[in-house]
């Protein structure tokens, strides 16, 4: 395993992109009409289902655009979803004033999603820690004295327990997407694979798009040749575009006992297509701890 991480270190990247532009603060229903849940339904057993004896891996990069170190990490990320793509989603997000704000003329794109990103910042205190940083399914390193959040190097050992673990419960999302309108439709079944006494859950919804470009700083350049350390056309992979159920989730259920399942649909106005491509964009939903944030299981689905 650790052969494979290495070779898939080295990343080549896709020669087809976008150019990121501002996040936007997402249009959410909370319910859809009748007829709607109805061609969700109808759309689920169309679709493979995600097997659920697999447990999955959140990997949140938590980067800034004026971070040199940032791209080394983003590589390792890339690196351990190309290893396990089916099993290990990553979403890059932005955070802090310092690395992440825009600073004219290099840098003008905010990369930041209005509202949760601070919260964020705020919760894992990363503008006082420094970037970047990452969470694996927001389980405590051990050897960051058990913090959620942790330098890169720390990422392999703690993806590799966690994928280790037997899912506590089996996660899908079904997608309904009309290029017409732009109006995405989701449907999220979450079935309770053993008992969770005590415990309170929340789902979590994001969006993510890729393949997307703008300026980076990037230490490993060489500072004869590139004096400023910035790539002008960096690209950018799974960026954080929207949060659509809360910065970490809504509540589902309290004491979950087994076999138990909760049904959620949501429709979400995406903005034009010369703003985001659908076609790189992606629906990550989760389950988590309503108190240690820790989160249970994961799963992703393109439009």
């Amino acid at each position: 395993m650790k052969i494979l991480l290495t070779a898939l270190v080295a990343l080549t990247l896709l020669a087809a992109c976008d150019t990121i532009d501002n996040p936007v603060l997402p249009k959410v229903t909370s319910s859809l009409t009748p007829a709607e849940q109805t061609a969700l339904d109808a759309a689920e057993t169309r679709l493979p289902a995600p097997p659920d004896d697999q447990q999955r891996v959140l990997l949140e990069d938590y980067t800034g655009q004026y971070c040199g170190n940032c791209p080394k990490a983003a590589t390792l990320a890339d690196s351990l979803h190309r290893a396990y793509p089916t099993r290990v989603y990553v979403t890059e997000i932005h955070v802090t004033d310092y690395f992440a704000a825009p600073r004219p003329p290099h840098f003008p794109i905010d990369f930041r999603v209005p509202a949760v990103a601070p919260e964020l910042d705020r919760y894992f205190d990363l503008a006082n820690r420094g970037l970047p940083q990452g969470a694996v399914n927001r389980n405590p390193f051990a050897a960051a004295n058990n913090d959620p959040v942790a330098t890169f190097a720390l990422w392999p050992a703690v993806m590799t327990t966690q994928l280790a673990q037997r899912p506590a419960v089996a996660l899908r999302v079904t997608p309904v997407f009309d290029p017409a309108t732009r109006l995405l439709r989701l449907k999220i079944a979450t079935n309770y694979l053993s008992a969770l006494p005590g415990r309170t859950l929340r789902l979590g919804v994001v969006l993510t798009e890729d393949s997307l470009v703008g300026a980076q700083k990037d230490y490993r350049l060489n500072r004869t040749r590139f004096p400023e350390q910035t790539v002008e056309d960096y690209e950018h992979h799974h960026v954080l575009r929207a949060v659509l159920a809360g910065t970490f989730g809504t509540a589902q259920a309290t004491g979950p006992v087994a076999t138990q399942r909760f049904v959620r649909y949501l429709g979400y106005q995406m903005p034009p297509e010369t703003v985001w491509r659908a076609r790189r964009c992606a629906v990550l939903a989760y389950i988590a701890d309503a108190d240690t944030r820790q989160v249970l299981q994961v799963t992703r689905v393109g439009l």
